[in-house]
């Protein structure tokens, strides 16, 4: 029998609105009203039972004995590489965890969605896939089963591979993780001796309990300079979209929904998010090299504990490239200014800035920082708005972070991007690092462009609305190449950036949306409706 979460997930899915333009949605999660058909732009999937076996490479599928942990991996075992491997429905208790191999790509579904429910009764338990070597572009997914009840300080699903690899290819859906102990990670792609690089998707699950847990913690290749260019806008992320982060409590802070680490990159979007933070802890764990946050909802609710007024909600500690646009922010009472929150280790005192990484402050002293004559050490080795170079130059090419259409939930009103400094005392600090018209460009209004000139005019900040009203003229860094105002075009979905005076080139598109993994007919096993289509 289905819980009374799974029940409440399926109301709230329904309720989510998803269309381009956050500025007139409308996000109804108190009560459990029903949304009009006619009002759904795209909402989250009525699920239909499908075959197991639609879900395979090979349209080989075989059945485990049960669902027990010994009968499941008797089946993985037996398994070849793009085979489906269905696990009947049941209740079941796993203590230790069930381990998928370099050597094949499997699909391990339940038969029946969320009827495969998994206890986890000792640390460690859950799906490990250890030993990814090479440039692994096989299938593996992971769908429709029901983790519960992990312990404290424990992992259910565990990605690892060496620096040198890649998992070009994999899928986590249809998942529902609830009331897991404290400081549980329900994700885990890498570890810090040794992170490899990861691209797939993580869709359509539920995270859910009275505490909030971490639904990802993404490890990257630990070194930015094995990111040779920009991955801003292609398949080289992790992307978590459509996912339900459904808390009563943020009980612990510093555990966000997600965070990324030692070169993470990762995209988070169409995600609706309650009493949890996203973060990214960049300087203090060797960077993260993109970051795109978009048409996602984040709330706090009263009684939820520490920073209900939405302080945070978004929270990047430095380092990277950094896309936030069209977010929708609900707390309790005002909304707090800091609601988006980016600050810079480096810029810390010393002993903040030794953290982690062990980089040392950005003052002019350190050799891999740009250390221009009267800018105080900057441009600073793995600080907001720089992209990886590939070594050359060590601190990286400038490329700003940009924000837009960022609202209020409850006023409409823009969000801007605040740069924390925690260390106002401390000199040269955040900033004299991170400047607005130059390392990061923000919204001069919540409204959309209705001519060319206004309300943005091409001098500062970002723009949006279509592209027929971009202005004509427009204002770069003539100091260094990678910077220059925004606009974002609405009809195109591009960003266009100033790259020289009065000249504008594209800059950003976003990935296809959903990811192709979601799209494909051969990897649906579960039919995507979506929601102004049911019957």
């Amino acid at each position: 029998m289905r819980s009374s979460v799974y029940h409440r997930a399926q109301l709230l899915h329904a309720q989510l609105l998803r269309r381009p333009h956050h500025l007139a949605r409308s996000i109804i999660l108190a009560g459990l009203m029903t949304l009009p058909a006619a009002l759904v732009v795209r909402g989250y999937p009525h699920f239909a039972a499908a075959s197991p076996g639609s879900n395979s490479q090979r349209a080989t599928s075989a059945t485990a004995a049960s669902c027990a942990q010994a009968d499941v991996q008797a089946a993985i075992d037996q398994a070849q590489d793009g085979d489906t491997v269905a696990v009947p429905a049941g209740s079941c208790a796993w203590g230790g965890a069930i381990r998928l191999f370099n050597d094949r790509g499997v699909t391990l579904i339940c038969a029946t969605q969320s009827s495969c429910v998994i206890d986890l009764i000792t640390t460690g338990s859950g799906i490990y896939f250890g030993g990814i070597a090479g440039n692994n572009d096989r299938l593996y997914r992971i769908s429709g089963f029901r983790f519960q009840n992990a312990p404290a300080q424990s992992g259910v699903i565990r990605f690892d591979g060496d620096v040198a690899s890649t998992l070009s290819r994999f899928r986590i859906d249809h998942n529902v993780f609830e009331n897991f102990g404290y400081n549980v990670t329900a994700i885990r792609l890498g570890q810090i001796a040794a992170a490899g690089k990861y691209y797939g998707v993580i869709d359509h699950n539920v995270f859910s309990g009275a505490n909030n847990m971490m639904g990802l913690i993404y490890l990257g290749p630990g070194d930015p300079d094995l990111w040779a260019a920009s991955v801003r806008g292609s398949a080289q992320n992790v992307f978590v979209e459509d996912n339900l982060f459904d808390f009563s409590a943020a009980t612990n802070l510093g555990l966000g929904c997600v965070d990324a680490w030692k070169a993470a990159a990762l995209v988070f979007r169409h995600n609706d998010v309650k009493n949890c933070l996203v973060a990214a802890h960049g300087v203090t764990h060797d960077t993260t090299v993109n970051f795109e946050f978009y048409s996602n909802v984040l709330r706090r609710t009263a009684s939820s504990g520490d920073w209900e007024d939405g302080t945070r909600l978004f929270h990047h500690q430095g380092s990277g490239e950094m896309f936030l646009w069209g977010n929708t922010f609900h707390a309790i009472g005002p909304l707090s200014s800091g609601a988006i929150g980016i600050t810079h280790y480096r810029s810390a005192t010393p002993a903040d800035a030794g953290y982690g990484a062990n980089l040392g402050r950005c003052n002019g002293t350190n050799a891999r920082d740009g250390n221009r004559s009267g800018q105080l050490g900057y441009p600073c080795w793995m600080q907001p708005g720089r992209a990886p170079a590939g070594g050359s130059p060590g601190y990286g090419v400038l490329s700003p972070i940009y924000g837009w259409m960022n609202v209020d939930g409850a006023t409409g009103a823009k969000v801007d991007i605040t740069i924390e400094n925690p260390w106002a005392a401390t000199s040269p600090g955040v900033d004299d690092h991170i400047k607005p018209e130059r390392d990061f460009y923000d919204a001069v209004s919540g409204a959309a462009q209705t001519t060319r000139t206004s309300p943005f005019s091409g001098s500062s900040g970002v723009g949006f609305g279509t592209l027929a009203n971009r202005p004509t003229t427009c204002t770069t860094n003539s100091a260094e190449l990678g910077g220059g105002v925004g606009y974002w075009a609405t009809d195109t979905n591009t960003l266009y950036r100033c790259a020289a005076a009065n000249t504008w080139a594209t800059h950003y598109q976003p990935y296809v949306y959903p990811h192709p993994l979601v799209q494909s007919p051969s990897l649906a096993a579960r039919v995507y409706v979506p929601l102004a289509r049911r019957p």
